[in-house]
């Protein structure tokens, strides 16, 4: 599979129908194939991405199953009484898999323990081109902090009725690569390589305009149909950053947006969904300085005319507080400690799960503020610090904020009570921005 595709010998559909996938999960008694032994093999074919064809095994593994085992995947000692041994089947499984891409949500598990026991039984290796879907999603969602199947088929709402079953895994794992191929295919993949290492081009959390292929009006047209936050960034000649804007609602600032826009020189735009806000104006923070001089005005006034039409006079020490409030992502949430409110100092967490992951990083972030002798922790550009604490108290006074600023004494003094801001929010917590079901 080494083969490479032309741009213009194919166009993406040929070339992700011209590929062959078998998927593969298996169930065992545990994790050495020296040791141990497959229970159930599920199997499902796609050709021309479609699901065609589908094998599935029970394997009576000639020892007994473990009781955590039996838990986790329902399979019984008794199920497996009068199913065959697996050296019984391993000619049908080599023969299904062919010289198919093997796909497996987890591949450096499934694949080394079908090699490990073909070689238990003197038979020769699979040397197969291999995929996972695991670091796929990786590649294509880059902050999820959680790629299970069971999580991915909820994001992507992918059928999964029976998790650690073989054949429903593979199942699922397959309706989530027809999932990510199509996404290749939107994006207008080119060759094989592709797939296998899809980082800098498929991230679905983001869109590239390229001129002269790409009009400002193709990027306009695209604006107004955003409603979710995202990162603008515009760069020059070789690559360099001329501007980043943070645009709350690109719909609703249309017209405000063809006035910075349509001046322009540029020869990439580059457009990011980003949740929250906030992130966007730590990030322009940290570029702003860089941008040139005549760009770095335009966005300043911008940023002004959409942030700091009210200034709002009461006292608001950013310093005190947490900032927490609900990621891109369904299901995770972002904190900021605000006393250093940089892009490499905040924390992508899940909750309850990570709870605490979530404890140990606010109270190293209290005891950091605590032990520095600096009074003021102006980590934002001066230029943009007074819009973005603008902002901040705006969304500090809302009641019903998507912010939850929690003080840095209640951390101290009552982490129940930290906790229990946490909860307020995670249980009336909606999928506002859709994603990554509604992606670019």
């Amino acid at each position: 599979m080494s083969q490479k595709f032309m741009k213009n010998d194919f166009n993406s559909k040929q070339l992700l129908e011209s590929l062959t996938f078998c998927v593969l999960d298996l169930e065992t008694t545990g994790g050495n194939p020296d040791t141990e032994q497959i229970i159930e093999i599920g199997m499902v074919k796609i050709e021309k991405m479609k699901l065609t064809e589908e094998r599935s095994f029970l394997i009576n593994p000639e020892k007994p199953i473990p009781e955590f085992v039996q838990k986790l995947t329902g399979i019984k000692n008794e199920d497996v009484l009068s199913s065959p041994k697996i050296h019984e089947v391993l000619d049908d499984v080599i023969q299904f898999i062919g010289d198919s891409i093997l796909v497996a949500h987890n591949i450096s598990f499934d694949i080394p323990f079908l090699n490990g026991t073909l070689k238990k039984y003197h038979r020769m290796t699979i040397e197969n081109n291999v995929l996972c879907t695991n670091i796929m999603t990786k590649y294509l969602i880059p902050e999820i902090v959680s790629t299970n199947l069971n999580f991915m088929s909820q994001m992507f709402k992918l059928k999964h009725s029976k998790a650690h079953r073989a054949i429903e895994d593979a199942r699922a794992t397959a309706e989530l690569l027809l999932t990510y191929l199509k996404i290749f295919e939107e994006k207008k993949i080119w060759k094989v390589n592709q797939i296998y290492y899809p980082r800098n081009r498929f991230e679905i959390d983001r869109f590239q305009f390229e001129a002269p292929k790409d009009s400002m009006q193709n990027v306009i047209d695209f604006l107004a149909k955003e409603k979710r936050p995202i990162l603008l960034t515009l760069k020059g000649e070789n690559g360099v950053i001329q501007a980043i804007l943070p645009i709350e609602n690109p719909s609703e600032s249309l017209e405000k947006l063809k006035t910075f826009l349509v001046p322009m020189k540029w020869s990439m735009i580059t457009l990011k969904l980003i949740g929250p806000l906030t992130e966007g104006f730590i990030q322009i923070s940290e570029q702003f300085l860089k941008m040139p001089d005549l760009y770095r005005k335009q966005v300043l006034d911008y940023l002004i005319d959409s942030h700091q039409d009210e200034f709002i006079d009461q006292e608001f020490r950013m310093q005190d507080y947490f900032l927490i409030t609900p990621h891109l992502i369904q299901g995770q949430y972002i904190i900021y400690p605000l006393m250093s409110p940089r892009h490499n100092s905040h924390l992508v967490f899940k909750y309850p799960a990570h709870k605490k992951k979530l404890l140990q990083f606010s109270t190293n972030h209290c005891q950091r503020s605590e032990e520095s002798s600096k009074k003021d922790f102006s980590y934002l550009t001066k230029e943009i610090r007074p819009i973005f604490y603008n902002f901040l108290k705006k969304s500090f006074l809302k009641k019903e904020s998507e912010y939850l600023f929690c003080h840095k004494d209640i951390l101290k003094s009552n982490q129940k009570q930290f906790f229990d801001q946490i909860d307020l929010i995670s249980k009336k917590e909606i999928n506002r921005y859709s994603f990554p079901k509604d992606h670019f």
